[in-house]
């Protein structure tokens, strides 16, 4: 089974499909209502930390988990936008993104790590940005997403040493998936050099291409959508 949180998003459903098209069985948890059309198992939940996911246990409880997908994350709502100077930074801002691109993905992590095999091949895959590079920021703002972005990939990093003391062949990868045509690139898409914006159904079978082709040794690293290793 592969579990996919945020399956209610325009990756996430892309990246659904992606594994049906494969004949696998997949567990969108999401909170958003099921679509109307899907042959993914589905979970609708207030929303990802602990005490909000009591049902995903009794859901997975048999299962055989080969891998999870999150794409939880924030780079703007309705009440911000990236910051391009120092004097826009904020402390709303910077809680916000923290929370849901660092603070929540590894709380998933945590509630979900007792029901990861112990014994067999499984990925964790959560999505991450290049922007969160420190040694390839050559062009600065950002201020908050790149920060917090940073902060999940040491996260996650921190994580896959640990787990290899009880999780042997669990693979714990952050992946940069590229700008991809969804909600959350969509201010910014006009800016983009040609063939640079891709669609969630490209970016989707990119992202299973790196996780059906991830090694215990790519454990805690950042990835590029390609496979290739990015700098921290």
């Amino acid at each position: 089974m592969i579990v996919v949180f945020g399956g209610g998003g325009g990756l996430g459903q892309a990246l659904i499909d992606a594994y049906i098209r494969r004949g696998e069985q997949v567990l969108a948890v999401s909170r958003q209502p099921r679509p109307a059309e899907g042959a993914a198992n589905w979970l609708q939940v207030a929303g990802y930390e602990s005490q909000q996911l009591t049902g995903l246990k009794e859901q997975l409880e048999g299962e055989r988990i080969d891998g999870v997908i999150s794409t939880l994350g924030i780079l703007h709502n309705s009440e911000f936008m990236p910051e391009k100077r120092l004097e826009d930074i904020n402390k709303a801002q910077l809680s916000e993104n923290f929370y849901v691109n660092a603070v929540l993905p590894v709380l998933l992590l945590q509630t979900m790590f007792p029901v990861l095999p112990v014994k067999q091949r499984c990925f964790w895959i959560q999505l991450s940005a290049k922007v969160g590079s420190i040694t390839d920021n050559y062009l600065g703002g950002w201020y908050s997403y790149r920060a917090s972005k940073a902060a999940l990939n040491m996260l996650l990093k921190t994580a896959s040493i640990e787990s290899q003391r009880t999780h042997k062949q669990l693979i714990i990868a952050a992946v940069h998936p590229g700008t991809t045509d969804t909600d959350l690139s969509q201010p910014f898409q006009l800016r983009l050099p040609k063939g640079k914006l891709y669609s969630p159904e490209q970016s989707a079978e990119r992202i299973v291409s790196v996780a059906e082709q991830l090694t215990m040794e790519q454990s805690g690293q950042l990835l590029h959508w390609d496979g290739s290793v990015l700098p921290y």
